[in-house]
């Protein structure tokens, strides 16, 4: 019988490759820790291997911040104080240095030192593509918008709906496959693992099997190549270091600290917070000389640190500065480490031909080869779209409520600004402009920028779904549908099964992938995606414009 090597759960960070073991360790720690809460640093040997232990109690007999409201509510005080410990095991394997991080551990690393998107860059090395679990994926546009999805059970990371186009995932949660890790000896099944920048795994309990753990992982990070299968979501990556157009792409967003309306800037909660997030009472941000805490973070509050500062000082104070979570009001119960402050922003910012996207400290491109994919799809879709037979847009037609009540008169019903509300929809949603003559939910835009297509294909979606899974919301379509035609054919179990894009260029050209606005190629495939994933056929068609 294999007897199965003991593991335990770690939290493993990469550190800058500035340290090694000839440079001190210490520098990767916060020694805040050391000063304010005699936290012990020591010399300590792996095996045979030199390394920095880091470990201490925080809080100590200190009530937490709930105990004097409870006190004021009801005058009865509990004598209850918080105690966090926190231990963090800095070690160096050849030239690469490693600390592994023990309760909240994480806590007395220096952020500066740790290496971004390190677990998840070993999570696509290692992942089986077909035992996914969890995804948290963000949107390539400034509305900060991250969601995170999961599965009860193993799940192709194809099942997740990753929008591919426009989308930058940023954690993956799942089983690992075959490695000469301690945890994959004598197992039969797979264990999971995470990866954000930190990467979440069992690493042997003696010291050998941690250490040969270690050069392991380091051995996979250096030299293995992702999946094939997770090439979609790894084919948007950051900018190197050393990439020249950083420091254009930097000024670029340094106005736009001062001048937010020279672009796109939004604040968003860093992937490793979003746990803690719903917890947070106030934040520290720190910017420059001073310190602040405020109860609500909005992107005003760093444009306030920012803005008085001199061009090309306000990006660096940032980098320099933080953002922190805390659990009560007054700042004094933490709840994250400080998070370099620039990680808390996203920026969308063009560069010649290319599209960069600014993401927890990150520059990402949408450039030339990831467009020659997204035209290819648009390409594709629109060549392969059938879609209702519809009519030219003529000189007399003069606007979209024109061209709709022109429609119905050859086989359309319109239902162009007619609202169905429902109890998950109380305000009111567009079905479609256009109810197909083999109900099709048709939406008709008359395009001259970006922005209205946006707003198309996000109505198709909403619109979609909505009608997909609201009993009530269908039922009101279908009463509208009936009543401006009641020889409409439509039965009672009707469900949306196609959406068309009918889509008219103002300049009179056809619509093809020539003249379809970038962002509106990426807003489409994403659009048809979602849709699609929901067994929803998607058409995009061309409303020919002709003059009378």
């Amino acid at each position: 019988m294999t007897t199965k090597p003991a593991t335990r759960r770690s939290t493993v960070y990469l550190l800058q490759d500035d340290l090694s073991a000839k440079a001190p360790l210490r520098d990767a720690l916060n020694l805040k820790y050391e000063r304010d809460h005699d936290f012990e640093v020591q010399d300590v040997l792996v095996g045979t291997t030199p390394a920095l232990l880091y470990a201490g109690v925080i809080g100590r007999d200190r009530p937490p911040e709930w105990a004097d409201a409870v006190c004021r509510l009801t005058e009865a005080c509990p004598a209850v104080e918080n105690k966090t410990a926190a231990g963090v095991l800095v070690v160096p394997i050849e030239t690469t240095v490693f600390a592994v991080a023990y309760g909240m551990g994480h806590l007395l690393l220096d952020q500066s030192r740790v290496v971004s998107g390190f677990g998840f860059g070993f999570a696509l090395r290692v992942l089986k593509p077909d035992a996914v679990r969890q995804v948290t994926h963000s949107m390539m546009d400034a509305r900060g918008r991250t969601d995170r999805k999961s599965a009860a059970q193993d799940q192709h990371i194809h099942g997740f709906g990753i929008e591919e186009y426009g989308e930058v995932v940023s954690r993956l949660a799942g089983k690992l496959g075959e490695t000469s890790l301690t945890l994959s000896k004598g197992r039969k099944q797979s264990v999971q693992i995470s990866g954000t920048d930190a990467l979440k795994i069992h690493l042997g309990s003696e010291p050998d099997d941690f250490l040969a753990d270690l050069a392991e992982i380091n051995r996979i990070a250096t030299t293995q190549s992702p999946a094939p299968e997770f090439d979609a979501i790894s084919r948007v990556r950051p900018l190197k270091p050393q990439d020249e157009r950083r420091r254009e792409l930097d000024r670029r967003l340094d106005l736009l600290l001062v001048d937010p309306t020279r672009g796109s800037i939004a604040v968003t909660v860093p992937t490793t917070l979003l746990d803690e997030e719903d917890g947070a009472m106030s934040f520290w941000l720190k910017a420059g000389s001073r310190r602040e805490s405020v109860r609500e973070l909005d992107l005003e509050h760093i444009l306030a640190k920012t803005r008085r500062m001199p061009e090309g000082e306000r990006l660096p104070a940032l980098t320099d500065g933080y953002i922190q979570m805390c659990r009560d009001v007054d700042g004094e119960n933490v709840a994250s480490p400080r998070i370099p402050a620039n990680k808390w922003l996203a920026a969308e910012v063009s560069l010649g031909t290319s599209h960069f996207f600014y993401h927890e400290g990150r520059w990402y491109e949408v450039g030339d080869r990831h467009l020659e994919t997204i035209r290819s799809q648009v390409d594709e879709l629109l060549k392969g779209s059938t879609g209702p037979s519809l009519i030219d847009w003529t000189a007399d037609l003069v606007d979209e409520k024109a061209y709709n009540e022109e429609a119905a008169k050859h086989g359309f019903v319109c239902l162009d600004r007619a609202l169905i509300k429902s109890e998950l929809h109380p305000h009111g949603f567009e079905a479609c402009d256009l109810f197909g003559s083999g109900n099709e939910l048709v939406h008709v835009k008359r395009a001259e920028s970006t922005a209205p297509l946006n707003h198309l294909f996000a109505q198709g979606r909403v619109s979609a779904d909505a009608l997909r899974l609201d009993g009530d919301a269908r039922r009101k379509l279908l009463a509208k549908v009936r009543g401006q035609n009641p020889q409409h054919l439509v039965g009672d179990d009707f469900m949306p099964k196609k959406v068309v894009y009918a889509i008219s260029l103002k300049s009179g050209k056809p619509l093809t992938v020539d003249n379809l606005f970038t962002f509106a190629q990426v807003s489409l495939l994403q659009a048809v995606m979602a849709l699609r994933n929901s067994g929803i056929e998607v058409a995009v068609v061309n409303i020919p414009s002709r003059a009378q």
